[in-house]
């Protein structure tokens, strides 16, 4: 144990996919951002552990990622070691196979680095990512929260591995569509195209609907957010039976999406981008 810090206090970002759910965990490439939500845990007296998080649990917003990317950093700056990302990358994605399965390991990868990430799994040992600089153009988003899934991300991801296994070229033909938009929205993101943000939105949203991973009420919701002139999509992994967790919404006119909120009684809400990756908060 590190004898100089008896009380110590690390945080790790939340995050949100842009484009690339469930194509990612299958060797397909994501965008990601962490975002302007946190967890945190502290260690007092090298021991008793205080969490603290105003990162939504079950709602595609990494929430477990944080914990797992949190309580990583902690124990290797307990254990005396230097503060290295990649070690703490790493043991956070065992952390996070042992609770879901079969992560793409990019939630905590975003958790870990912070800002925005173009990532991908290309097999178990090699995971390539990098850095991305956003435009300063890049569009206004907001979300809106459709309620808790019924359903556990682990359950979510089992699900679509097993709609995957029985019927691959299908599936495979979506996660390819789903790359494309991914690619689109980089390209959006960069600001080297000024492609439409409505029609990327409404055509991701369409792909994820065929993995069956949205429930019909935040269909339901999103199909009114599209003939108001805007458009959304699910975060993370979604939800079939209830709410399908956050979702991402955009709008030329953003009182339009606000009044729509106000009306069906949803929590309508934006958040800082490329937030910071894993700190040390505070040492003592």
């Amino acid at each position: 144990m590190n004898k100089k810090a008896k009380n110590l206090k690390v945080s790790a970002p939340g995050k949100i996919i842009l484009s690339g759910e469930y194509a990612v965990v299958y060797g397909h490439p994501a965008l990601l951002t962490a975002v302007s939500r946190r967890l945190s845990i502290t260690s007092e007296g090298g021991k008793k552990r205080l969490i603290d998080s105003n990162i939504p649990i079950g709602c595609g917003r990494g929430s477990s990622a944080a914990y797992a990317v949190a309580i990583s950093a902690l124990k290797l700056k307990l254990g005396g070691g230097q503060w290295d990302l990649e070690k703490i990358n790493k043991e956070a994605y065992k952390i996070e196979k042992r609770r879901h399965g079969n992560p793409s390991g990019g939630d905590n990868t975003i958790s870990t680095y912070g800002g925005f990430l173009w990532y991908r799994k290309e097999a178990e040992s090699l995971k390539i990512f990098s850095k991305i600089s956003p435009s300063k153009n890049f569009p206004k988003i907001f979300f809106i929260d459709t309620g808790k899934p019924d359903e556990s991300t682990k359950e979510m991801v089992s699900m679509v591995g097993k709609y995957y296994k029985n019927h691959r070229k299908k599936i495979e033909r979506i996660f390819v569509n789903i790359e494309g938009i991914t690619r689109a929205f980089l390209k959006l993101l960069t600001g080297e195209e000024n492609a439409s943000s409505v029609e990327l939105l409404k055509e991701n949203e369409k792909l994820l609907e065929k993995l069956d991973v949205v429930s019909l009420f935040t269909q339901f919701i999103i199909r009114k957010i599209e003939k108001m002139g805007g458009a959304a999509k699910i975060l993370g992994a979604g939800g079939k039976k209830l709410g399908s967790g956050i979702i991402l919404c955009y709008h030329s006119n953003p009182d339009k999406l606000l009044k729509f909120a106000e009306k069906e009684n949803l929590d309508m809400f934006n958040l800082k981008l490329g937030e910071k990756g894993v700190r040390v908060d505070g040492t003592s």
